[in-house]
């Protein structure tokens, strides 16, 4: 049990240490493209224009459909 529990306290401790390592791979520290609140505003933004987007093409399809039968 004791060794178990040691294996698992050494792979945690191997993992969370090499965590750091790893995001900074996939999250680079690039100045030129730090996120500002700017570009998150603009973001949303464009996200919410999708998402009215689609729901405004669902309503207008169905009220199509339902005037041509």
């Amino acid at each position: 049990m004791l060794k178990k529990l040691s294996l698992g306290l050494a792979a945690l401790s191997a993992f969370l240490l090499n965590a750091g390592v790893s995001m900074a791979q996939v999250f680079p520290d690039d100045t030129a493209t730090t996120t500002t609140i700017a570009s998150v505003k603009a973001d949303i933004v464009a996200w919410g224009v999708v998402f009215i987007s689609v729901a405004l093409t669902v309503f207008a399809y169905k009220r199509v459909k339902a005037l041509v039968r």
